[in-house]
């Protein structure tokens, strides 16, 4: 019988838009050079409502696909990772209760807490590298959306939505552990995103979150008081586009 999954980690994120975006962006300090550059693509299946409104089926059923490509260097030498996301995470059969790996995939169960309300979202994610630039899930990925009650009928006839243009950094600070990972995501209609997260174990994730918003606030950066989820923005604005 299905159950949901039991996370021992958490991810914690702020995240910031638009000008708060950049004015974030600018008090960090940040050299675009310096970062990781990477191209990405989502798949969805966008409607348009009568009343104009756009849907995205998949996304309003908690999966995500994305792909992610190096934006530098030689075509053939960019690495290219391809996720399948469950967010929110439902009931799953054995054996997918439980983190585990293969020789080019990893999957993972952990607890997304994003601000300002930091509400805990169970989330699973199947990342898989190499491949093309191009939907193409590997067994693993497909078994894993089987066991999410998705058909063949939900993944056809699905819209490359992209490029978002992305930049990741990684730096250390002194008030937090680990490594804390800050990616802006731009849209070639103007959208920008900032954010900035830290992964913990679970039983440290409340510690984490409140030293997380004050090591922002040390370096003058104050956290939103209203939290935009950037996946949700940034793939509305590109199935629009895409449906123009």
């Amino acid at each position: 019988m299905p159950e949901f999954p039991t996370a021992t980690a958490a991810e914690i994120k702020i995240s910031f838009a638009g000008v708060e975006a950049k004015a974030a962006f600018d008090a960090l300090d940040l050299d675009r050079d310096e970062g990781h550059r990477r191209a990405i693509h989502f798949w969805d299946g966008p409607r348009r409502a009568a009343d104009g409104t756009v849907t995205l089926p998949l996304l309003e059923r908690g999966v995500i696909l994305r792909l992610r490509r190096d934006d530098e260097g030689h075509a053939a030498e960019r690495d290219t990772d391809l996720t399948v996301k469950l967010r929110p995470c439902p009931a799953l059969p054995v054996p997918w209760r439980q983190a585990r790996e293969g020789a080019d995939w990893e999957f993972r169960i952990e607890e997304d807490r994003t601000g300002p309300a930091f509400t805990p979202v169970l989330s699973a994610s199947l990342e898989a590298e190499g491949g093309p630039p191009e939907l193409r899930l590997v067994e693993q990925q497909q078994d894993l959306l089987d066991a999410a009650g998705l058909t063949g009928a939900d993944l056809a006839d699905l819209t490359a939505l992209g490029p978002v243009r992305a930049v990741k950094w990684k730096q250390d600070w002194d008030e937090l552990p680990g490594s804390v990972a800050i990616e802006e995501w731009r849209t070639d209609d103007g959208l920008r995103f900032l954010e900035v997260s830290v992964r913990s174990d679970l039983a440290d994730a409340a510690e984490i979150q409140a030293r997380l918003e004050q090591a922002l606030r040390e370096r003058d950066i104050t956290p939103p008081s209203f939290g935009e989820t950037k996946t949700l923005a940034v793939m509305t604005a590109l199935a629009r586009n895409a449906l123009a």
